[in-house]
């Protein structure tokens, strides 16, 4: 993986979406690119701004550039990613912001997204109609950041025999080498206790050719219940969720659940979808 996005609103960041993103960027080795986004869902917002203006954030005592709170955002996400050693580039994009940044999508490895990113003042669910959106139509994964973590030493991919779920997992794997030597576990969910060994015994090969330690989880129930409930006290650990049958993708997105899902768990979710 070469290209990480990190997805802001151009007025306001959160800190702890920095920190997840600098530290996958570092453990990957990848360039880090800060999307400033601020144009509003209509598309209003203001004039284009110069490659020549958007530097001048770098000089000290350049009273323009200081007064424009975009612009003030912009150097202290430089100054974050300086501070971890982490090679970065900005891009200020001021269109529409979904139509924005699925088009930056298309020419990236991963999005990262800080759950509580908004376009809208009036919006009151969360994660809101932005974030609903990207994760649909993206065209490259997506992580939402969680809101603290220490470090993540294990993968839990969310597997049902489906293709979607397959092809999340295969994104992951692929994107992540470095979590090779990390623990997997694939938590297995049925609505009834007649699981498919043959299937389980080949997703089970294939994952040991590329992590060194597998552990399957069985499960039985409803997909969307018997995994949140597995993963309320899990900690240190990324989520990958495929399409996932549109079960538990569909829970996500609706924003009662998501809310729960996110504030709770604290988990990074990692998501891809064909």
């Amino acid at each position: 993986m070469e290209k990480i996005l990190l997805a802001m609103e151009g007025i306001r960041q959160n800190t702890y979406a920095i920190d997840f993103a600098c530290y996958l960027a570092k453990l990957t080795g990848s360039r880090l690119t800060g999307v400033f986004l601020e144009g509003d869902p209509e598309g209003i917002g203001p004039a284009t701004i110069t490659d020549d203006e958007l530097e001048t954030v770098l000089k000290e005592g350049d009273t323009a550039a200081l007064a424009d709170p975009v612009l003030q955002q912009i150097r202290a996400f430089r100054e974050a990613c300086i501070c971890r050693e982490v090679p970065a580039r900005v891009h200020r994009d001021r269109g529409v912001p979904l139509g924005e940044i699925l088009v930056e999508s298309r020419f990236s490895d991963l999005i990262i997204l800080d759950p509580e990113t908004s376009f809208r003042k009036s919006e009151r669910e969360f994660p809101g109609e932005f974030i609903r959106d990207v994760l649909l139509a993206a065209e490259c994964p997506v992580m939402v950041s969680p809101y603290a973590f220490d470090t993540l030493d294990r993968v839990i991919f969310a597997y049902n025999g489906t293709s979607s779920s397959v092809f999340a997992i295969k994104q992951f794997t692929y994107l992540f080498p470095v979590f090779h030597n990390k623990k997997a576990i694939v938590v297995n969910v049925h609505k009834t206790d007649n699981s498919t060994l043959e299937e389980q015994f080949k997703m089970k090969e294939w994952l040991s050719a590329h992590y060194q330690d597998v552990e399957f989880v069985n499960l039985t129930g409803n997909s969307s219940d018997e995994l949140f409930g597995y993963l309320l006290e899990k900690k240190n650990a990324v989520v990958v969720l495929g399409a996932y049958g549109r079960g538990i993708l569909s829970r996500f997105l609706k924003p009662s659940h998501a809310s729960l899902l996110l504030r709770t768990i604290n988990l990074p979710i990692f998501i891809a979808h064909r």
